[in-house]
């Protein structure tokens, strides 16, 4: 399968349905240690990857230093998308991760002077509109109270975090392949948090967690860690990046079928508003220009 916007949608389908995954196992075990174990098996598979196609080399101290600094971002973001699932739903989740894109085009300006056109910037801006109306339940005393949802403005604050992270990348890479900085961002954010959660890991109770717990990690590890990351390498490759981006607006659409589909139903009408107006920026993304 070769098609890019296959696999894009594939790789929204994926996310998507992460959302429900981390959702059900959140209470299972501890976010923090969740995350650990996340980054500490993704790790070990791309550390397999990495090695037969580029070799391991031994990073130096400032090299190391950087990739731990990189991988604070996607650490942060994990963490609070874990947690935040305590409090919300995987639909609100997606919502409000098409605010990814909004953040790095603010720190691109800020810490790289990247500009982008004034068009994308109205388009952005109407998707953070999306996002609050979701994270408000579309009730504007709600706004105007700054009354929400704790869960919601968790992975708001994850989505900022993850919005750093191509920020990290482009100036910490020195040209490394993309794989094995992604490696190493992975090992330093594996020791960050095995000092973090160390007490709790110790505490787990590995023997008698449910098999869902077990089931929700290797998904979330195999298929939302290494095959996302391989079908976004290619795609970019073959598609302008606005266009990659464009999938990402359709994950609530996936969310939505997932709930459906799980029995849980439509989301509230006061929410289906947001809803649209997030999905509905696919089509100005498609529209970019080819090269």
């Amino acid at each position: 399968m070769k098609n890019p916007h296959v696999l894009l949608i594939i790789y929204a389908l994926l996310i998507s349905i992460s959302f429900h995954v981390g959702h059900s196992i959140t209470n299972d075990i501890d976010p923090l240690v969740l995350t650990f174990v996340r980054f500490f098996i993704a790790s070990i598979i791309f550390g397999t990857y990495v090695k037969v196609k580029y070799g391991i080399q031994k990073p130096s101290v400032k090299e190391f230093f950087s990739y731990m600094f990189i991988s604070l971002s996607l650490v942060g973001y994990f963490y609070g998308m874990f947690h935040a699932l305590r409090y919300t739903t995987p639909i609100n989740v997606s919502i409000v991760y098409s605010t990814v894109p909004i953040f790095s085009t603010i720190y691109g300006a800020v810490f790289l002077k990247e500009f982008t056109s004034y068009r994308r910037v109205a388009v952005l801006i109407v998707v953070m509109f999306g996002a609050i109306w979701v994270i408000s339940n579309g009730d504007i005393n709600r706004l105007l109270a700054l009354d929400f949802n704790k869960g919601d403005l968790m992975f708001l604050g994850a989505s900022m975090c993850m919005g750093m992270y191509p920020i990290l990348s482009k100036t910490f890479s020195r040209g490394l392949p993309i794989p094995v900085l992604t490696f190493w961002t992975l090992v330093t954010g594996t020791i960050v948090l095995a000092f973090a959660a160390n007490i709790e890991i110790a505490k787990m109770d590995w023997i008698n967690a449910p098999a869902r717990l077990y089931a929700g990690v290797f998904y979330v590890t195999v298929f939302t860690t290494m095959l996302t990351f391989f079908i976004i390498q290619y795609a970019s490759h073959k598609l302008h990046v606005s266009k990659v981006m464009a999938y990402n607006y359709i994950i609530p659409v996936f969310a939505i079928v997932e709930n459906i589909i799980l029995g849980k139903g439509l989301p509230s009408m006061s929410v289906l508003p947001g809803v649209l107006i997030v999905v509905s920026c696919t089509f100005f993304f498609m529209k970019s220009p080819k090269n």
